[in-house]
């Protein structure tokens, strides 16, 4: 176990030596997002002064993780849950909350069990964190979309162009569709053209019920027809399927609760334990037997949580 935490300790490290290092040796640059803000630096106030710095630091640091694969994958992540956050800067608090925080626990409080739960909770917590942050917004999105639908077709028919409807939406309806629109309306104000802009749209926002429409939309400006009335009828389906979807919801809400307080519930004592009483805890650690026996344990948890999810899950 100590060698396992002198590696831990290393690595991190190495990776932040690496990163700092990394960071400041490139050139100065205008922070895009701040610009406004940096302009008038002298007439923020000591907090805002303080966020901004950390974000410049943040931004230099994560500089590290800018050229890896996984990082643009986890930048439309970020996009789908609506975090002001690049994937390098994501990937740079991930590492921090796995890598950084367990030695930090374990210098402080020299409780192992205690720092190894750290560390399977700071590798965790954050995935879990955008998966529902994604999944929180795409349904806003999805139930707003009817009413955008039905906004759009209403000032189609009053003489509106397209655009001028997308910015109806904008104006009329509250986030996140009205955000995902009015992106779309930058991106075509700034000369890309509308095909390109609602794809993007659909890619940026991970939803199917969107990406329906999109795909309608495309199809009329091709084939022609009465768009109003499209949009009407689409608006009609997702409603319906909307409703459908919450009946599911209703129906299978007691075996996802009970998935949910099975899983997190082993998990909770655990953590309660290490706290209360960690010599009860550690006693099982330092045996063999007991190792094994919390392996087992975490795949039956596993095993357990993946077949009341495929049970609860219906494809429609």
């Amino acid at each position: 176990m100590e060698l396992l935490l002198s590696m831990l300790v290393g690595i991190a490290a190495g990776l932040l030596v690496l990163a700092v290092g990394s960071g400041l040796k490139q050139e100065e640059r205008v922070q895009e997002r701040l610009g406004s803000y940096l302009k008038d630096r002298d007439q923020l106030d000591d907090e805002e002064r303080a966020r901004i710095n950390l974000r410049q630091v943040l931004e230099k640091v994560s500089r590290v993780f800018a050229s890896y694969s996984y990082t643009q994958k986890l930048q439309y992540d970020l996009l789908q849950a609506g975090i002001p956050l690049k994937g390098e800067e994501f990937l740079t608090l991930w590492g921090g909350l796995a890598f950084v925080l367990p030695p930090l626990v374990w210098l402080l409080t020299f409780n192992l069990p205690l720092a190894l739960l750290v560390l399977v909770l700071g590798a965790v917590i954050p995935k879990l964190y955008l998966q529902g942050r994604m999944e929180g917004r795409r349904h806003k999105l999805n139930q707003q979309l009817g009413d955008a639908l039905t906004v759009m077709a209403n000032a189609l028919r009053a003489g509106f162009s397209f655009q001028q409807a997308m910015d109806t939406v904008c104006r009329e309806l509250p986030p996140p569709i009205s955000e995902e629109f009015g992106i779309a309306l930058r991106e075509i104000h700034l000369g890309a053209n509308l095909e390109d802009a609602l794809l993007n749209m659909g890619a940026r926002a991970g939803s199917e019920d969107l990406d329906m429409v999109i795909s309608a939309v495309l199809i009329q400006r091709q084939a022609g027809g009465n768009l109003a009335q499209i949009l009407e009828n689409i608006a009609g389906t997702i409603r319906e399927r909307a409703r459908i979807k919450g009946e599911i919801k209703t129906l299978t809400a007691q075996g996802r609760i009970s998935g949910l307080v099975i899983g997190l519930l082993p998990v909770g004592l655990l953590f309660a334990l290490l706290i209360i009483n960690p010599g009860y805890i550690s006693t099982m650690l330092d045996s063999s037997l007991g190792v094994i026996l919390l392996g087992i344990a975490f795949g039956s948890e596993l095993l357990g949580a993946f077949i009341i999810s495929r049970m609860v899950k219906i494809d429609y």
